[in-house]
């Protein structure tokens, strides 16, 4: 296990559900083989696989990771009620060329701000609206994008890209530089390359 990784317990909660490495993976649309290196620590637990792995399992994302690590790869949830300010506008997404793109934010639809957004200028948030297969996100998941903080590896961004549209990415770090993957068929993007414009944090997410 790498120092930057973290103890899950998603083999933990796979023998609770009396699950094989098979089946775990079918469910979520990675290998047996990938699903072992995420349960020994060999490869790092992404945020989009952490939520797709506690849906699968029907637990909370606590369960499988800590508390503070969970709360660091996908944020809190918003209050129940919202104060004054602390709502953000809804965008609107579409699939494009097999990625996922913010087309435009809609200002008369909004949700409450979880905690690390209330009052941050240029968040939003945005509706899964269709299954993802990179970044693996749930439909109808809404993931909130703070447009203030880099991505990190293991995180989820909103990533601009000169005469393209913003467009969902996993972040990974690949000999020492951070590279973002919109989807499963598009070469890795190198954060630092000059034709990145802007890459934000999606620092919440939600799911039904």
């Amino acid at each position: 296990m790498n120092s930057t990784d973290k103890p899950n317990r998603i083999r933990e909660w796979r023998n609770r559900r009396r699950m094989s490495l098979a089946e775990l993976g079918e469910a979520v649309g990675l290998s047996r083989s990938e699903i072992s290196k995420l349960e020994s620590g060999s490869r790092r637990v992404r945020a989009d696989h952490l939520v797709v792995l506690a849906k699968a399992l029907k637990v909370a994302p606590e369960e499988l990771m800590d508390k503070e690590t969970v709360r660091d790869m996908i944020g809190e949830l918003p209050p129940a009620t919202s104060a004054a300010g602390s709502v953000i506008p809804v965008a609107q997404v579409r699939r494009q060329n097999g990625c996922v793109v913010i087309i435009a934010q809609d200002t008369a639809m909004t949700v409450d701000a979880p905690p690390q957004l209330a009052n941050v200028p240029g968040a939003f948030a945005f509706y899964m609206a269709d299954t993802s297969l990179e970044p693996r996100v749930p439909v109808g998941a809404l993931l909130y994008v703070h447009p203030l903080l880099p991505p990190r590896a293991g995180d989820l961004a909103v990533v601009t890209i000169e005469q393209a549209p913003p467009a969902l990415a996993s972040i990974e770090r690949r000999s020492n530089a951070l590279v973002a993957i919109p989807d499963k068929d598009t070469t890795a993007i190198d954060l630092n390359d000059p034709r990145v414009i802007s890459a934000h944090r999606i620092a919440g997410m939600w799911f039904p």
